[in-house]
Order: structure tokens, then sequence, then C-alpha cells
């Protein structure tokens, strides 16, 4: 499922929350600053604490679970899901899966299943910025 601009933006400007749960539902979360999208593809930089921190877990679960990070997160009120795999040390995840966090009555509309356009259209019908605003 290809992200839309407004998603990519925010993950790429501010980076992702990660969360993991190991096989007795334990969840560790990890935040990671530098992010990158391709497609359907979120590729993060991990420090080698932070790899070392998942990589087990990864091994046995590779489900993930993303929200966009730092304080402009409340602006861009998203979970991606989908399968991780550790690649030259960066992580990659293949987004299945998109939920809208926004409070509310749009809380946990899954977004991926309204297609592209309808995910562009849900996008540009409720917020007017495109790009996150870096706060100051």
């Amino acid at each position: 499922m290809k992200l839309t601009p407004r998603i990519e933006n925010w993950i790429e400007s501010f980076g992702v929350h990660i969360a993991i749960a190991d096989d007795k539902g334990q969840i560790t979360i990890i935040v990671a600053e530098k992010t990158s999208v391709d497609g359907d593809v979120v590729t993060v930089d991990l420090s080698e604490n932070q790899r070392n921190q998942i990589e087990e877990v990864l091994s046995k679960n590779d489900y993930v679970a993303l929200a966009p990070g730092q304080l402009g997160a409340i602006r861009a009120p998203y979970q991606l899901k989908g399968s991780a795999h550790l690649v030259n040390g960066y992580l990659e995840v293949e987004i299945a899966e998109i939920y809208c966090t926004k409070p509310g009555p749009e809380a946990g509309i899954r977004l991926d299943v309204l297609g592209y356009d309808g995910m562009q259209h849900f996008d540009e019908s409720r917020w007017t910025d495109l790009a996150p605003v870096n706060p100051s």
C-alpha cells in the first residue's frame, strides 16, 4: 500500500515510534529519527543498541506497528502495521495496514482498505497541512 504524501512527510521529517511484541506479549517501543519511505516500505536507520534490542524478537515475530514520532505526531494521527526485517543494519517495514488514530469518531478507521485515492481524499478532506511543522 503506497503511502500518501502527508504520511510520507510526517515519517521522513519526524521519524517513528516502533512497537514490537515478543511471544509472551511483552512490548518493546523504540524511537528512531532517521527514516525514509519508498512506496509501501519504510526504512529505519537504527543504532546498534536499537538493533540489538529488537533483533531476537524480530526473529520470532516480524509484525510491528509504527507511528509518526516526536511532538508532531499529534498532528499525524496514523498507525502503520507490517512485516519488518533487518537488512544491512536498517529495519525495513513493508506496510500492510494503516489506521487513523485521531481522537473521536474516526479513531480506529482502517485507511488502507480505502485504496490510495481514498486515503488521499481522507487526508485532504481533514487536514490542510501536507508538510509537518517543525516545532522551534
